[in-house]
């Protein structure tokens, strides 16, 4: 049994980190591990956006992002912050809320956030948003052994799934109490297929069901989109044997229908959309878009752009918003380093 405590977390470590990733000799290679979901995608340095979260009241949007700051009013950025941030939803202000964490997920009620630092989970309370404020006293470590990534909140609050290679060379899903307590490997091997994997986890409405990423033993696609129930029973994969390695998938906020990243074999990313029976699948974005999240109202997504093709074109690195039918594309975040 795991002792849990409360840890307060030196700012400066976790900076070094986020500065670390930030100065890569090659920022743009692909990774299999280390928080980036298993699949073959850019590593986006961290002045950039990524892994945004929509805040349950719609306003706000946290997301991974570094930048710098004005911290004696002299006009002049002066302190670099690299971890999480709140982005508006509607103008794209940004101002930070937490430094040294990372993929970012709001508890159904908006009063906490999941999050991760150094292949562990974490939990703290968000006590403001206007401005952004957190009580750093209930910063709360979940994990302890492992590598642990993307933590989601289930529907009531109470369970947080999350992905582990802790027991494992690969990475199963797991759930535990959102106290850290009660963990469960909820992965099975009694699918040949089910051998590449598992990775990425998302909580339906309805509490019932998870919809995840799977690798599959022996294919060349990359993951596959599937669901199972809670116990890790009755999979089903919703995407199998198409022509593109598959990410990322995310229950619509009424839970009818899933959204994912695919990356084609030959070609960019994009998001894609199908019901939650795995019906009516279609592409909704343009190229290149990578991380998202649904709006609290279903409407919209946001997302990532990195063309990593064309490190110049406009836009790279930011947020973009699109309505789910693929209309009313636009920019939301301008990226503007001022720092002396």
């Amino acid at each position: 049994m795991f002792i849990h405590k409360r840890l307060i977390i030196s700012t400066i470590f976790f900076s070094t980190l986020f500065i670390f990733d930030s100065c890569n000799e090659n920022p743009f290679k692909s990774h299999k591990e280390g928080g980036l979901g298993g699949g073959r995608e850019p590593f986006i340095l961290s002045k950039y956006f990524g892994n945004p979260d929509w805040h349950p009241g719609g306003t706000w949007i946290a997301a991974n992002h570094g930048d710098s700051l004005d911290t004696d009013g002299d006009g002049k950025n002066d302190e670099y912050f690299g971890g999480i941030w709140l982005v508006h939803s509607e103008i794209g202000t940004t101002q930070p809320l937490i430094r040294g964490f990372g993929s970012p997920a709001w508890s159904p009620d908006g009063t906490q956030l999941s999050m991760e630092a150094g292949g562990n989970i974490f939990t703290i309370k968000v006590t403001s948003l206007e401005p952004a404020e957190v009580d750093t006293n209930t910063l709360f470590q979940l994990t302890f052994e492992g590598r642990n990534f993307f933590p989601c909140w289930s529907p009531d609050g109470q369970w947080i799934v999350y992905d582990s290679n802790i027991d494992d060379t690969k990475y199963d899903i797991w759930i535990m109490g959102s106290n850290g307590k009660n963990k469960k490997n909820i992965s099975g091997e009694s699918d040949s297929l089910d051998q590449g994997g598992w990775r990425i986890p998302n909580w339906s409405l309805d509490g019932k069901n998870i919809v995840h990423e799977r690798y599959i033993s022996g294919g060349d696609n990359g993951p596959e989109i599937s669901v199972m129930d809670t116990m890790g029973q009755n999979p089903v994969y919703l995407t199998l044997n198409n022509e593109r390695s598959d990410h990322y998938p995310r229950y619509s906020p009424e839970g009818t229908r899933i959204a994912w990243y695919a990356k084609p074999h030959v070609g960019p990313p994009a998001i894609w959309l199908m019901n939650s029976d795995g019906s009516n699948l279609r592409k909704v974005s343009p190229d290149y878009a990578w991380r998202f999240d649904w709006s609290p109202d279903g409407r919209k997504f946001v997302f990532l752009y990195q063309n990593y093709e064309n490190q110049d074109h406009p836009g790279n690195g930011e947020l973009w918003l699109i309505n789910i039918d693929g209309s009313g594309l636009r920019q939301l975040t301008y990226f503007n380093d001022n720092s002396s």
